[in-house]
């Protein structure tokens, strides 16, 4: 059974093909990326400006996963019947795609290949892409979709200016049909914000006229039409990436999802949304178990994973399973750094359909919920309608928590993702008490920013240190306090702590005796202190 969840991203194909013929693809795993041209003193010859900038402001390293595949190990496998069909970076790894099966002998006995896995067929057509038409933009109210903006109290956050302004979000999905002739979409071209499209499932068609269900899940979070219809992130922008193919359900389609989230990690985007999981597989053979749902065995989970570790904000659709005998979560979704988003009706009740967790290590899945029952969408023509689907909740929340993103940005550029995501959690109503069905709950985005401005009395600061964790600093505007957090490597008999004026003055000094001192600075005026640690 298919079963979608997209995430955006765009990049313009202009080839044209038209073969019908059927391939096999493989996955090819490398063993190194022994003797690279790349390297990790110049990240710019492969990440972008954006890129770089996001995983400086989360303080996030480049390592070895960044590095793109050896393109020498490419060209020697590729040929003129052996084509590379998509990268991964980060686990090292090529989809390649053959139309006779017999040739992968040759490839499995390279030295620098690893292993080889089947991972599905497809027959699919290849079709032009179109040109789009530029409009003008519309003014709006929220119309048919402010039941559901309005039950996570995102409209909030619109109303505090965040309407996701700057915030790159990845949709990955099955295809976006005529959102380059739609009109809810025109402020997207008008304004510029359409950055790129990109088909990983066959990189000859053109998106606009293939599956609708992308069309669908970005109206909830891209749409504008006066009157009618709003969507969460009104005023984001989006790559338009497309990792399902029309026919059948395989292996290497979650293979695509990996190289469509390194892309949209390269481009710089803040956010992805996937409406898209798997489970089962036309080929039974490669069926999951709900015991590989931990987040670390397959593939996907795993590259989803480090998307999070790259300071991506993750969220994928639970599924639609929960009235059949597999009941739980899919793949990606039951990676930890994901926000895996299950549905309810506009009555805030359970919908019998979405997908339960927890993962298979216990963990909490999903985390939080939206309307996924009747939800509003726009269908391809530019009219108002409904369906239903966490492929829909997922979106839904992904636009508000765009909007959050942007304003956690701005006002608590501190903050780290995961601590993004807990405020998030937190606001949630039944966050004390998550259930299997409902994870922590409906999110409230107004109580969110509020405990979000509450955290913008605190000041972090962490150590020069090339030990990051030797000590962390609390500053409270509030209270006139400093907290200190010593790492419980330090020895305890050798921690002192001394507060000197800029002048070297010794105002105040004092022993350590456990992880966590409170100093009272309340005899400090306001100022500039040098904080001693020894």
């Amino acid at each position: 059974m298919k079963k979608l969840a997209f995430l955006i991203s765009l990049l313009l194909i202009t080839v044209s093909f038209s073969v019908r013929a059927q391939s096999y693809f493989f996955y090819v795993q490398l063993k190194d990326k022994n003797g690279s041209p790349y390297s990790l003193d110049k990240p710019s010859d492969f990440l972008s400006e954006r890129a770089l900038l996001r995983r400086a402001h989360f303080n996030i390293s480049l390592d070895s996963t960044d590095l793109p595949v050896n393109p020498y190990y490419i060209k020697a496998i590729s040929s003129e019947d052996i084509h590379i069909h998509a990268t991964t970076k980060w686990l090292n790894g090529l989809t390649i795609r053959l139309k006779d099966s017999t040739q992968i002998e040759s490839i499995k006995n390279l030295d620098f290949v690893d292993f080889v896995q089947f991972t599905g067929i497809t027959d699919e057509i290849n079709q032009t892409p179109s040109k789009r038409k530029r409009t003008k933009e519309s003014n709006y109210d929220y119309g048919s979709a402010a039941t559901q903006i309005n039950q996570l109290n995102g409209q909030f956050l619109h109303q505090q200016g965040y309407k996701g302004e700057n915030i790159h979000i990845a949709v990955i999905d099955a295809g976006f049909m005529n959102v380059d002739s739609n009109p809810v979409f025109n402020p997207l071209f008008s304004e510029d914000r359409l950055l790129s499209t990109k088909d990983f499932a066959n990189p000859f068609s053109n998106i606009y006229r293939e599956d609708a269900h992308g069309a669908h899940v970005l109206s909830t979070m891209a749409a504008e039409v006066d009157g009618s219809f709003v969507g969460t992130a009104p005023k984001a922008s989006f790559h338009l990436l497309r990792t399902e193919a029309a026919i059948g359900e395989y292996l290497y389609e979650p293979d695509m999802w990996i190289s469509a989230i390194e892309y949209a990690d390269s481009a710089g985007v803040d956010l992805a949304t996937t409406s898209l999981g798997y489970t089962t597989f036309d080929d039974a053979g490669m069926d999951y178990n709900y015991s590989d749902l931990d987040g670390k065995t397959i593939r996907a989970s795993i590259a989803a994973n480090l998307a999070y570790q790259k300071g991506i904000f993750l969220i994928n659709a639970a599924g639609n399973d929960g009235g059949n005998s597999w009941r739980h979560i899919g793949v990606p979704a039951d990676a930890e750094g994901v926000i895996t988003v299950g549905s309810v009706n506009k009555d805030s009740l359970y919908s019998s359909f979405s997908s339960i967790g927890p993962s298979a290590d216990g963990r909490v899945k999903p985390e939080l919920v939206a309307i996924g029952q009747r939800s509003a969408i726009v269908n391809p023509y530019g009219n108002p309608t409904s369906g239903n689907g966490t492929s829909f909740a997922a979106p839904i929340l992904a636009g508000a928590s765009a909007c959050f993103l942007q304003a956690a940005k701005k006002l608590v550029p501190t903050l780290s993702i995961k601590e993004i995501q807990e405020l998030i959690f937190k606001s949630a109503h039944t966050y004390e008490t998550p259930t299997p069905q409902l994870g922590y709950g409906i999110p409230n985005f107004e109580k969110a920013y509020s405990m979000l401005l509450s955290s913008s009395l605190i000041k972090t600061y962490h150590s020069p240190s090339t030990n990051k964790n030797t000590f962390k600093v609390v500053v409270s505007d509030t209270q006139n306090d400093i907290l200190l957090n010593l790492s419980s490597e330090i020895p305890m008999q050798k921690r002192e702590v001394g507060i000197y004026s800029t002048s070297g003055q010794l105002l105040l000094k004092t022993k350590v005796t456990n992880n966590r001192v409170i100093l009272r600075n309340n005899n400090l005026q306001k100022g500039i202190y040098i904080l001693h640690v020894h």
